[in-house]
């Protein structure tokens, strides 16, 4: 007989089957074990009748009285009860594709390299449950609260929560130094001087927020989701999680100087999610402020209206004395109604955001 027989996952094979072949090859009766083992009748017949588990310590007795090892019969019993576990997890998992289906955004997740590439519906759903790190989706919302919280239904939750959750894995391979608020407010003019930077900055801005206790990631926009960036605290590190959706330079950098302010100016146990359309709590509009007035301080805003209309020449000029893109500008005198947004699209840079 083969003792290092191989066991099928699929199928759970109870070591009572083994024992019992053991003995019609040895031509040992049951009664004929017990008297060698110690052990009763009883508890032999139902270890073989598959009612109960082989222990250590009956792994012992088979030892000296079958003369084949203790290792052998527990790893028996392992392997059978690991294939029971598998066999209930496949069982489980067959439950769960309901749930997967409702993930519009498994192809977008499947491009990014989080989840495999297939069509199969069950490799699908234990593929994006290993992304989640989760063994059932009924226990996503607890998990991924913040995703689930908006009330409208224009939000696609499940898609939030898988892109959230793209961003705490991204965050989880960036080392960043101890959390320093003053250390943060003294890079703000660094920082603003990447506005005027059409590519290039990504590594840039990763390297200098993890100077001061922040991880920046960047994760392409999943259809639906409404989102234009994400301050979360995971683990004890503060994350900035921005989009890359359209790539306009003034709608990045105000939802990258957004999220900062959340960061200064709320609680470390706090999660913001910035959405398109959202209505704004004061939490959200103290961020808001924070972000205009960091970009452009109204007194300085208030020196270019003053001097005329914001002609090209002058916008150019302003941009440059206070050390940010001029897209920066065109965007804060759109959103102002002092100028269309039409007409000033072409002025507009668009970003190429990449971990340079």
């Amino acid at each position: 007989m083969d003792k290092n027989k191989k066991y099928n996952p699929d199928l759970a094979i109870h070591p009572g089957v083994t024992l019992k072949e053991e003995l019609d090859f040895l031509g040992l009766s049951q009664v004929e074990l017990s008297q060698r083992s110690g052990l009763s009748t009883k508890t032999i017949s139902q270890i073989i009748n598959e009612v109960e588990p082989i222990t250590s310590e009956t792994a012992i007795k088979f030892e000296r009285a079958l003369g084949i090892s203790a290792d052998f019969w527990s790893n028996l019993q392992k392997n059978y009860e690991l294939s029971v576990a598998r066999i209930e997890a496949e069982k489980m998992i067959s439950e769960e594709i309901s749930e997967a289906k409702k993930f519009s955004c498994y192809n977008e997740l499947a491009d990014l390299g989080y989840v495999e590439k297939t069509r199969d519906w069950a490799l699908k759903t234990k593929s994006l449950l290993k992304h989640f790190a989760l063994n059932s989706f009924s226990l996503l919302p607890g998990v991924e609260q913040v995703a689930f919280r908006q009330s409208s239904g224009s939000f696609d939750s499940l898609s939030l929560a898988a892109w959230l959750r793209c961003g705490a894995l991204e965050a989880k391979k960036i080392e960043v130094q101890e959390f320093d608020k003053n250390k943060i407010k003294e890079i703000l003019p660094e920082l603003k001087k990447l506005t005027m930077l059409p590519d290039g900055f990504g590594k840039k801005l990763q390297e200098l927020c993890a100077s001061v206790g922040i991880a920046v990631v960047f994760v392409p926009y999943f259809k639906n989701t409404k989102v234009n960036g994400a301050s979360r605290w995971i683990g004890g590190k503060a994350v900035i999680q921005l989009n890359t959706k359209g790539s306009f330079s003034d709608i990045f950098w105000f939802t990258f100087f957004h999220e900062i302010g959340h960061i200064l100016l709320h609680g470390i146990k706090d999660q913001f999610i910035d959405y398109n359309g959202m209505d704004k709590d004061e939490k959200e509009r103290e961020a808001d402020k924070f972000a205009s007035e960091t970009l452009i301080p109204q007194s300085e805003y208030e020196k270019l209206l003053s001097i005329g209309g914001p002609s090209p020449t002058r916008i150019a000029s302003f941009a440059h004395l206070n050390g940010i893109g001029k897209s920066i500008v065109y965007g804060r005198l759109a959103h102002d109604k002092l100028v269309n947004w039409r007409t000033i699209g072409r002025l507009r840079q668009k970003l190429v955001i990449k971990n340079d």
